[in-house]
């Protein structure tokens, strides 16, 4: 089974659309589920794609050593495995819970456009 890290958007602009919200759900649903083991959850800083929020970004954790510097709080690295959901709500973080970290599904439906216009 893989293990995720998974990181719900601090920033004004989604704050103000719900990540409070949504992180709760998030850390409901994962000690729900008893995956807290599998699964980090944590707020990360602002990804830049405010238009877009609340903005989740998952990652898988493949042990690499975290480093303190990296941007990876704040932005897309791009690496495989690495999977940005956009607009998200509590109900649709259930669900990424439940589909994405519980059955090691991605939700392609749910995934962000980074490139779309605000």
């Amino acid at each position: 089974m893989k293990r995720y890290r998974l990181s719900v958007c601090k920033g004004m602009d989604c704050k103000g659309n719900g990540s409070d919200a949504v992180f709760a759900a998030a850390k409901e649903e994962l000690a729900q589920r008893a995956l807290v083991p599998r699964c980090e959850a944590y707020r990360g800083g602002c990804y830049g794609f405010c238009h877009m929020g609340p903005n989740v970004v998952i990652r898988e954790d493949t042990g690499r050593k975290r480093d303190p510097l990296s941007p990876e709080d704040f932005q897309l690295m791009g690496w495989p495995g690495e999977v940005y959901y956009s607009r998200m709500t509590p109900e649709k973080m259930r669900r990424v819970v439940t589909e994405h970290i519980a059955e090691d599904k991605p939700i392609r439906e749910l995934f962000g456009n980074p490139d779309e216009d605000p």
